[in-house]
């Protein structure tokens, strides 16, 4: 603990000196959104998918100010898939925080960024501050960077580096999507428009499409993901085996997700279906390995219904429409729950998932009100 207060310490004085030698000229919210700049640098790296899709009308509005730019956004790995195919963007960066410490990588990717050559770079936060993110606006070469205030967390750095400064809110006391907005709202960026997005290209729609067509039996698609990113988070497995069992028994086409992290979690339900089921209904739970989120997202934006915790596709739901039922625990929905009309959630007595019964779940996810448009 000693040793990781130190080093934070030191990164603090360290950064805070440096921010000193990328001072950029102070500019006013007004002189912001008059600059009618070619290209534009969007840093935002945090590592987890739902708090990108809750940022994607972020993205729509500095859009929505600067209509003929060509935007690029930096983000990390997990999120490559969440905004590759999003409208408001032109480019996609990808970062590996680990390539700080690897000099010919960081390199490289510092040269990716010098070349796209931005004028105007935007450094966007949640809930923590990255030095990294910012220290990339930086090194992009744009003369212009717009960014969050950094000493709520600890950081001297933003109004030196930055020209103008947007508050920041270390605690999500609104709905994720509106503390994304506000910053930007600060300095009169606006949008009529916050509904996330996620796309899918053409390629991830026709695989889509191939993959139904090895579920049996007919009509949409019953979908369900047991997994999560987080422990607390996760709806016992073997009881999402029960909801498979009653979705085979009401013949019904059931695809089951799953996420390269849901090794266990998929072993648990599997474990559960042997004992549930005989083979022949075994056999009709499909299972789809680990693949991409633009195919997962173009699934979704067919099927009937989907059911999972609060979890990154949980997220996706939300933007594709698909009518979705999302169990919650420790995590409190009013702020994290995706506010498309499709989607419902319940949460656990005392935010314990365990205390959800699989009647009340099946119950409520046989009901779901169907897909607009649909009959």
């Amino acid at each position: 603990m000693k040793e990781h207060s130190w080093r934070k310490g030191v990164k603090r004085t360290v950064s805070g000196l440096l921010a000193r030698l990328w001072r950029r000229q102070e500019l006013s919210a007004a002189e912001v959104r008059a600059l009618r700049p070619g290209r534009i640098l969007i840093v935002r790296q945090h590592n987890q998918m739902g708090d990108m899709v809750c940022a994607t009308p972020a993205l729509r509005a500095i859009r929505r100010q600067y209509p003929d730019a060509e935007i690029g956004l930096v983000c990390a790995p997990v999120n490559r898939d969440v905004v590759l195919h999003n409208p408001d963007l032109d480019r996609v960066f990808v970062f590996a925080k680990r390539d700080c410490t690897r000099p010919v990588p960081l390199l490289r990717f510092i040269g990716e960024l010098r070349n796209f050559a931005p004028e105007l770079a935007f450094v966007l936060s949640s809930v923590s501050w990255s030095v990294t993110s910012a220290a990339l606006a930086a090194a992009s070469g744009a003369a212009v960077i717009v960014g969050g205030d950094s000493r709520p967390f600890g950081f001297d750095i933003s109004r030196h580096a930055f020209s103008l400064v947007m508050p920041s809110m270390p605690d999500i006391d609104r709905h994720a999507v509106d503390h994304n907005l506000a910053p930007l709202a600060a300095i009169g960026f606006e949008t009529d428009d916050s509904t996330t997005v996620v796309a899918s290209s053409p390629q991830e729609t026709a695989r889509a499409e191939e993959l139904r067509r090895d579920v049996p039996g007919e009509g949409r698609l019953w979908v369900m993901h047991p997994g999560a990113g987080k422990a607390a988070n996760l709806w016992p497995a073997d009881r999402f085996a029960v909801i498979a069992a009653r979705v085979v028994a009401a013949g019904k086409p059931l695809l089951v997700l799953q996420g390269p992290a849901d090794g266990e979690v998929m072993a648990r339900f599997r474990d559960a279906g042997r004992r549930l089921l005989d083979p022949h209904a075994l056999a009709q739970v499909v299972e789809l390995p680990p693949t991409s989120l633009g195919v997962c997202a173009a699934l979704l934006s067919v099927a009937d219904r989907f059911l999972c915790n609060d979890t990154g596709l949980m997220h996706v739901a939300g933007a594709v429409g698909v009518p979705t039922l999302a169990l919650f625990g420790p995590t409190d929905p009013r702020l994290w729950a995706p506010r498309a009309a499709t989607l419902s959630h319940l949460r656990g007595a005392g935010g314990r998932l365990e205390a959800l019964s699989t009647d009340t779940i099946w119950d409520r996810w046989r009901t779901l009100p169907p897909r607009p448009g649909t009959t």
